[in-house]
C-alpha cells in the first residue's frame, strides 16, 4: 500500500523527472573500475570495450581493438605479473573516467615493484573506447 505522498514520487521517477538512487543508477566509472578489477582477476571478458578501442601506454600503442585489450588482460604476460590494485580514486569529466591507483608486480607471490597509475578512459555509448595511461614507478 502507497503512502499518499508516494505516489507522486513513483509517477515522478517513472516520468524521469526525479532521478533514481546511486545505487541504481548507472555508475559512470564502472567500465574503468572493470578494467582495472581485470588487472588483477585476469578475466577481460567482462570489461566493456568498443571493438576499435585502443590503448596507448607512455606514448606507445599497445591495444589496437577492444577484443585484443580484452584478450591481453585475460592471458597477456605482461598483465599476469600484477599482483594487486590499491588506493583507487577515479573522477568523472563528461565522457571522460580518470583512474588513478597503486599497481603492485611480481612474480609467485613475490612483490618486485610497485607503480603509481594514472589513466584515462575515453567513454562511447558506455563502453572503453581509448585508453592512456601513464605509469610512474614507485607507489
Amino acid at each position: 500500500m502507497f503512502r499518499r505522498h508516494a505516489v507522486p514520487l513513483v509517477l515522478a521517477v517513472a516520468a524521469g523527472l526525479v532521478g533514481v538512487p546511486a545505487a541504481a543508477a548507472t555508475e559512470p566509472t564502472a567500465p574503468a573500475r572493470a578494467y582495472v578489477a581485470a588487472l588483477v582477476s585476469h578475466d577481460g571478458s567482462q570489461v566493456p570495450l568498443t571493438d576499435d578501442a585502443t590503448r596507448v601506454e607512455a606514448g606507445l600503442k599497445t591495444g589496437f581493438s577492444g577484443p585484443q585489450i580484452a584478450a591481453d588482460l585475460t592471458g597477456g604476460l605482461q598483465f599476469r605479473v600484477i599482483q594487486a590494485v590499491r588506493n583507487e580514486h577515479y573522477t568523472v569529466a563528461r565522457d571522460v573516467v580518470t583512474a588513478d591507483y597503486v599497481l603492485d608486480v611480481g612474480v609467485l607471490g613475490i612483490r618486485l615493484a610497485t607503480s603509481t597509475i594514472h589513466e584515462t578512459f575515453e567513454m562511447q555509448d558506455g563502453k572503453i573506447h581509448r585508453i592512456v595511461a601513464d605509469i610512474a614507478l614507485g607507489g
